[in-house]
């Protein structure tokens, strides 16, 4: 499995700490920058975005389809994917809430799994219910992935929305992640386990305790049974 780096990683995962269900978000019809992005026509996309840009610099379609575009010309990692999500995330947080319809939309259809990965990234800048409700749904069974390669598995991603979940103690969300925690994966098995001990919901014990067994015999991967093992202790101690 290929593997993100660790520094980018755990930046991540402490920004997104200090930073129900619902239907994809429809309009009536697409806008000329959204039609030739969805006919993967990118170079005419992002020259019409830009265009748009010079008239009214805030519009959200043509913002998000720019950023779309640029992750895609990129390397198709995890790695990319952050680093670009940093450099953005200024920006992001500038232009506000009325890009959330389009980082929605492209989080539940984009072909790209990287221009997913970035757009949950992008979401999670935003605390409040409707980019939680999006984010959540990573987690429902029918959510698949974007047919275009990339290394973004489906866990990884699932692993990253736990992380917001947890700190947004999103309870709807408590199924998903519990079997989530089935995964071999240690990294995304430690992103469960502290996102369950931020949830704060006790039906997560049992969860914890199967994954402090399992681990604690993995010499190379104990230390995830020790992030379970705290997250109990945060769980017991509130009894």
């Amino acid at each position: 499995m290929f593997r993100c780096s660790k520094f980018y990683s755990i930046l991540i995962t402490l920004l997104i700490i200090f930073g129900c269900t619902v239907e994809v978000p429809k309009e009536q019809k697409l806008s000329e920058v959204e039609e030739l992005y969805q006919q993967e026509r990118y170079q005419n996309a992002m020259s019409v975005a830009r265009f748009n840009l010079s008239k009214d610099p805030k519009d959200p379609a043509s913002v998000v389809t720019v950023w779309k575009v640029q992750v895609i010309q990129g390397t198709k990692s995890i790695d990319y994917v952050q680093q670009f999500y940093f450099q953005a995330k200024e920006r992001i947080i500038a232009f506000g809430e009325p890009l959330i319809p389009y980082l929605a939309r492209a989080l539940m259809e984009d072909s790209h799994n990287t221009v997913r990965l970035f757009c949950l990234y992008a979401l999670a800048e935003f605390d409040d219910t409707l980019s939680t409700n999006y984010i959540a749904k990573v987690f429902e069974p029918t959510y698949t992935l974007g047919n275009k390669p990339s290394n973004v598995t489906l866990e990884f991603l699932r692993g990253e929305a736990a992380t917001v979940m947890g700190n947004r103690q999103h309870a709807a969300a408590f199924e998903g992640i519990a079997a989530l925690a089935e995964t071999d994966d240690a990294e995304i098995a430690s992103r469960v386990a502290i996102a369950f001990g931020a949830m704060g919901d006790k039906r997560a014990i049992p969860v914890l305790e199967k994954m402090s067994k399992k681990y604690a015999g993995k010499p190379n991967d104990s230390w995830v049974a020790e992030v379970a093992d705290n997250s109990l202790k945060i769980l017991k101690g509130s009894q």
